[in-house]
């Protein structure tokens, strides 16, 4: 109950720390607001003040001189006292009766002593310039401008005593919120070190609960990485098991129905030489039949190759890509650049299956998404490491590059190069295009060899 109680001691105390900070804050914006106004409303009657006297200098040396140059302010002055007039009025809208009293009758009598000026020169104009300076001797424009200066003046004291008087009360509140603060922050300070027991000893349970939580979240990582494992295991050996299936099945395509396409060719051959026959017809059908059977040959080809390429257990992985390279790409009307090694890498079986397939089914997306014209496809050594590249100028992978990764076919190419404590990723390139990257490590992809046994006859001779 206590520890509740002084939290809340400690907030409120900090709440009111924080709203004499406003206050204080609010306070000091009002006043430089209401220094702002003033300057506004002093500039704007200076503005007036300034128009009426530089116009009724221009027009006394007008019509002292005759030069037209002297009536540039004056005429200046008759463009500009509307707005000037207009924006005065604007800057004293919230201003005291008095001074909107004031302000009205130094607008009415700027407007009187510019129809003084304009009497003055059409004076000047009518009967010369004897009968104006004559008039401008006189107190005729002297009463209109005093009455101007003295209204200015006094609304300049009325702002000058509201400006001092704002002054005073800002520093009252000042030295008031000063010391409101000040008793915040010494209640803030007294409640946080009362609070203090109460911290360390959170702090200390948290600190338990999070040790244990961190015991949890590393057994929880280790029964994570030991099913990974496990599925890894798992996902490696259903390949394996399934590229055993695949060559059992292409040796019983190959050896079964290459057998039973070959006996049916022949059989139909010895048929056409008995029959003989002359007819178009009957030509015309065993050349059907040839044809169909050849069919059947090729489509079987294609399957026992792409079920287990008999290119890659007779001749080794360079000639089996090269025919699935070139297969791909004529059927597909692509053009294809490859690189090899110059010699022939002395790899275990799995690893040459792997990497088979990793560029087969590469091959296959681009054929199947990539609407490519050009492909390209490199095998280098380099540093220990055995570096695969399939490139196109295709449209490249989805944008979405967790949908591109959770593919199928990219994710068993992912899956068999980590398989080999390898390396596999997917660019997305810059000008146009894809490049499927791997690297796998010579060690786990390079059949070792047991020393040889001697040869027996040989050395009994």
């Amino acid at each position: 109950m206590r520890q509740v109680l002084a939290v809340g001691l400690l907030l409120a105390a900090v709440v009111a720390l924080f709203l004499a900070a406003e206050s204080g804050q609010h306070q000091l914006a009002s006043a430089s607001r209401r220094v702002e106004k003033a300057a506004l409303r002093e500039h704007a009657l200076g503005d007036v003040l300034q128009i009426v006297t530089l116009s009724e200098s221009g027009q006394r040396g007008y019509i002292l001189t005759g030069d037209p140059a002297y009536l540039t302010p004056y005429q200046e002055g008759m463009q500009r006292l509307p707005g000037d007039l207009k924006h005065l009025d604007e800057a004293f809208a919230d201003a005291t009766p008095t001074v909107r009293d004031h302000i009205a009758k130094i607008a009415a009598l700027s407007r009187t002593k510019f129809d003084e000026m304009a009497q003055t020169l059409d004076l000047y104009r009518d009967r010369g310039r004897s009968a104006a300076i004559a008039l401008i001797k006189t107190d005729f424009g002297q009463q209109t401008m005093s009455q101007i200066t003295e209204r200015v003046g006094a609304v300049q004291a009325a702002e000058t005593d509201d400006m001092l008087t704002a002054s005073r009360l800002w520093r009252s509140d000042r030295y008031v919120n000063f010391a409101m603060r000040c008793a915040a922050l010494l209640a803030v300070v007294f409640l946080v070190l009362l609070l203090r027991r109460v911290v360390v000893r959170y702090i200390g349970s948290k600190e338990r609960e999070v040790e244990e939580s961190a015991e949890r979240e590393a057994q929880l990582e280790r029964m994570v990485k030991r099913r990974t494992e496990d599925l890894s295991e798992l996902s490696t050996q259903l390949q394996s098991v399934a590229e055993k299936e695949r060559a059992a099945l292409a040796r019983e395509l190959h050896d079964e129905l290459g057998g039973l396409l070959v006996a049916a060719r022949m059989d139909v051959s010895w048929l056409e030489e008995k029959v003989g026959s002359a007819d178009p017809e009957v030509q015309r059908q065993f050349k059907r039949i040839h044809e169909a059977l050849q069919a059947g040959v090729d489509l079987k080809r294609r399957v026992v190759e792409n079920l287990r390429p008999t290119l890659l257990d007779n001749l080794g992985l360079w000639p089996a890509l090269r025919w699935q390279v070139s297969d791909s790409c004529g059927r597909a009307g692509l053009n294809c650049s490859e690189r090899y090694p110059e010699e022939e890498l002395d790899l275990t079986p799995e690893a040459s299956i792997a990497i088979f397939r990793i560029v087969q089914e590469s091959l296959t997306n681009i054929l199947k998404h990539a609407q490519a014209k050009n492909v390209s496809v490199s095998i280098e050594v380099r540093d220990g490491w055995l570096h695969i590249s399939i490139r196109d100028d295709g449209v490249g992978p989805p944008l979405d590059r967790r949908r591109a990764v959770r593919s199928h076919g990219l994710a068993a190419m992912r899956h068999r190069a980590l398989g080999f404590g390898g390396q596999w990723r997917i660019i997305r390139l810059t000008e146009r295009g894809t490049e499927i990257e791997v690297r796998l490590p010579l060690a786990g992809i390079v059949a070792t060899r047991e020393a040889e046994p001697p040869d027996s006859g040989r050395l009994a001779g």
